[in-house]
């Protein structure tokens, strides 16, 4: 049970890299998890919840207020891909103290699941655990790719959560078959865009994503190097590993037919996407990409190396999904040269994300769990 009544619930949501997304400054660095998020707050506060952010450690005051939304700072650093466990974890968990919320929201990342639950179960307060990526149920990868503190955090916080988010279908089914917990389908959110989107001519494909190995951007440039006669855009936001941003933004700029337009805020970047008349993903892993959502609410088709969450590209026929990288240049070259298939997919996105992803609709499935867990 809440504390206090329907209307006056306080939300926190624990997400460290948010600050960027809330005071909509450039900090480079701020992801899909952190955009969805701030979404779901937003919309929470204009049904009356009181909700606040624990960020990380970003400088000035450390309590402000942002729209309505109390952000509590600490000295945690999940950017720079060093955590030193024992003060950033200490000062996150004075910050739940701070935020002394009647439920908390947690979606990444995973090793502060534990500290949360802990937190949750100690003060006898409502958590609920999103999952942002595929391999967030897949329990084989966590034990190869976290870290023993990590891992043991993120399972530990597992079994203790009230509720589990997922994204799609197929997380549903992860979670049952390798953890036995049941979860909650609701889909990301995506704000449509105000002004139809006027395209370049001639067409640009565009690559929006991280500095990241599971990213793979290198295949861009053998995308570009595939099909000289044909522009392409990228936009990066850089990883943690300086060496790869290094290699990654030499490397774009040998490739005459890219554009490397760097890292652009969440609050900028839609006129780009406005302008383009495709999208590729190759990505090794993923959730349910905000940069799909984007595109698609943009009126632009996606072309996918290996994504295709529940299968939605080729059902609503949203683009294409390729497998290989051979069919992927065959894709592109495809969709750009057939102006009216491009065209016709880009109706059918918009329409899809309209419908299956509108503001209203989720928030709503939101505010519906929240009052009711």
């Amino acid at each position: 049970m809440f504390l206090r009544g329907m209307n006056n619930r306080k939300i926190c949501f624990v997400s460290p890299n948010a600050y960027p997304i809330l005071k909509n400054t450039c900090y480079e660095f701020a992801g899909g998890a952190e955009v969805q998020q701030v979404l779901i707050a937003q919309a929470l506060t204009e049904n009356n919840f009181q909700v606040s952010f624990i960020v990380g450690k970003y400088g000035g005051k450390k309590t402000e207020k942002i729209n309505n939304i109390t952000v509590f700072k600490s000295s945690y650093e999940y950017k720079t891909g060093k955590l030193h466990y024992v003060p950033a974890l200490s000062d996150i968990f004075l910050a739940l103290c701070k935020a002394n919320a009647d439920l908390y929201f947690l979606r990444n990342p995973k090793h502060l699941l534990g500290v949360v639950a802990y937190y949750c179960q100690m003060k006898k307060r409502k958590f609920v655990f999103s999952s942002s990526i595929d391999y967030d149920s897949d329990l084989k990868h966590i034990r190869k790719k976290e870290s023993i503190i990590s891992r043991t955090l993120f399972l530990y916080g597992l079994r203790r959560v009230d509720r589990i988010i997922v994204q799609t279908d197929k997380q549903k089914r992860q979670f049952e078959k390798n953890f036995g917990l049941n979860s909650v389908l609701i889909k990301n959110m995506c704000p449509l865009p105000s002004l139809m989107p006027v395209k370049e001519s001639p067409p640009v494909v565009l690559w929006v994503g991280t500095a990241r190995e599971n990213k793979r951007p290198q295949l861009l440039f053998e995308l570009a190097r595939a099909i000289p006669s044909l522009k392409f855009r990228m936009i990066i936001a850089p990883g943690r590993n300086e060496r790869f941003n290094k290699i990654i933004k030499e490397q774009c700029r040998s490739v005459h037919n890219i554009e490397f337009l760097g890292f652009i805020p969440y609050q900028k970047i839609n006129k780009e996407y406005a302008r383009a008349s495709l999208l590729v993903n190759t990505s090794r892993w993923e959730g349910f990409p905000n940069t799909f959502l984007q595109a698609w609410a943009n009126e632009i088709p996606v072309v996918s190396l290996e994504i295709d969450p529940d299968e939605v590209i080729c059902k609503h026929k949203l683009g294409l999904h390729s497998r290989t990288f051979e069919q992927m240049v065959k894709d592109v070259k495809l969709l750009i040269e057939n102006e009216d298939l491009r065209r016709e997919m880009g109706i059918y996105a918009r329409k899809y994300v309209e419908a299956e992803h509108g503001i209203k609709k989720i928030s709503r499935q939101y505010i519906d769990l929240f009052k009711n867990i």
